[in-house]
């Protein structure tokens, strides 16, 4: 784990909830009214979330807590298949409101073998003793419960904010220590549509995007990929 942990400025996150056969739609018009995020293009991101043995962080959203945590390692694929194109990240997101805050660091780990490794492994317990010490507020008693992984767009628009649009989010693997449930191989019915910037609502250029069928969401995809194996609705 690097010596410092990188906290970025809170920001408001806005999310949308699409149907995916609208995806593309999107992104097209997207493309009219925001700039493509040369330095990351489309790609792959692999995400795997952590959680103590009673599912604390979970019920946090399912509850709808106005404090909030997330724990994950995450890493960045290319869209054909390819090795990962970055190293490993393991990342805390806290909540207040609807603003944001995100630690990150470094994982001492080699992102493509963590990709082989099932996620009951002892690596993934390895992890989350390194963050613990980058990042000390990571609640304990935490394990990798589920990895799932989706396509993201980016995009920067003129107020500077930042626009994602995921898809194709698909659960990969499912830890049996933590969760009675096993990987599905649908992807989920939705996209998320992101705006990450300093504004309470839409500017108005994007406005539009409700055309397609977006709705205003507090959607979780941690929460939607455990409906999603387990079967249940919260």
């Amino acid at each position: 784990m690097s010596d410092a942990a990188i906290q970025a400025r809170p920001e408001v996150e806005l999310k949308y909830l699409l149907p995916r056969t609208h995806d593309m739609f999107v992104l097209r018009w997207l493309e009219g009214v925001a700039e493509p995020e040369r330095a990351w293009p489309p790609a792959l991101v692999v995400t795997t979330y952590f959680d103590s043995a009673a599912l604390d962080l979970l019920d946090e959203k399912v509850n709808s807590d106005y404090l909030k945590a997330k724990v994950r390692v995450r890493w960045y694929a290319p869209l054909d298949g390819g090795p990962p194109t970055s190293p490993a990240f393991v990342e805390m997101k806290s909540r207040e409101g609807a603003t944001r805050g995100k630690h990150r660091a470094i994982a001492e780990a080699d992102a493509a073998g963590l990709d082989r490794e099932p996620m009951s492994a002892p690596i993934w317990s390895r992890l989350v003793s390194d963050v613990r010490r980058a990042i000390p507020s990571v609640p304990p008693d935490l394990a990798a419960v589920m990895r799932l992984a989706y396509t993201r767009h980016r995009f920067l628009d003129g107020t500077g904010a930042r626009i994602s649009v995921d898809t194709g989010i698909l659960v990969k693997e499912v830890n049996p220590g933590r969760l009675h449930a096993t990987a599905r191989p649908d992807a989920l019915p939705w996209a998320v549509f992101e705006y990450k910037g300093q504004r309470l609502d839409l500017p108005a250029h994007l406005g539009p995007v409700a055309r397609f069928g977006a709705r205003r969401s507090a959607f979780s995809k941690y929460l939607a990929c455990y409906e999603h194996v387990t079967r249940q609705t919260f």
